[in-house]
């Protein structure tokens, strides 16, 4: 990240806000819209209906907003480190609510949060390499120290996302809400001292990250 553009906090925070927001907007909605239709409706099987789309859709917002707060927030409860099997439960709720599932391996014990922040929106990142759905192989090595991430995305038509590629070929010039994100896991790899890389085997997208000793 050190040879690209750095952003201005100001649009930083507006570019982030709108993301957070805009991830919310379908499931809350859609909270919305289930009840409506609790008012307006007499009918049982309607009703019915109404209210599991009501309670899949504060799920959905609930894992968003917790996978939200530990990826892009402070968390402070959580302390300055963060223990794996926390990391994992948030990273499942989020990848496993619609068309993807999450396969976990890691070591037992702590990260430190910036790098938890690295390795969940990694994570997030990796999902749009399978936009139809598919299988997020995740692998955390090492220990807290010296962490070593890989992530395998399988699934029709993987691919190499198009914002993550541009930004490591140093190109950063042209940051809005869409790229944010890619630009907010290049400045914390940066911060933790773990370059990405990100190539094609076979039919995979595989995403690689090892601490800098």
């Amino acid at each position: 990240m050190s040879h690209g553009a750095i952003l201005d906090d100001l649009n930083f925070s507006a570019f982030m806000s709108s993301k957070i927001c805009h991830d919310l907007v379908g499931p809350v909605g859609a909270i919305s819209n289930g009840l409506e239709l609790l008012e307006e409706e007499t009918d049982e099987q309607t009703r019915a209906y109404a209210l599991e789309l009501i309670q899949f859709s504060a799920n959905v917002a609930r894992n968003r907003l917790e996978f939200a707060r530990l990826a892009f927030g402070a968390s402070s409860a959580l302390g300055s480190d963060v223990e794996l099997e926390v990391v994992e439960k948030i990273a499942r709720g989020f990848v496993e609510e619609g068309k993807h599932k999450l396969h976990w391996s890691s070591y037992r014990g702590y990260l430190d949060k910036t790098c938890v922040r690295f390795v969940l929106t990694m994570i997030m990142i990796s999902m749009t390499s399978v936009p139809a759905g598919g299988d997020i192989f995740v692998k955390l090595t090492g220990d807290k120290d010296v962490p070593e991430l890989e992530i395998r995305c399988t699934g029709r038509g993987a691919r190499i996302p198009q914002e993550i590629a541009s930004m490591l070929m140093g190109n950063t010039d042209d940051i809005n809400p869409r790229s944010i994100i890619d630009y907010y896991a290049l400045r914390l790899a940066e911060t933790c001292r773990m370059p990405l890389t990100v190539r094609k085997d076979e039919d995979d997208i595989v995403f690689s990250a090892k601490t800098l000793r």
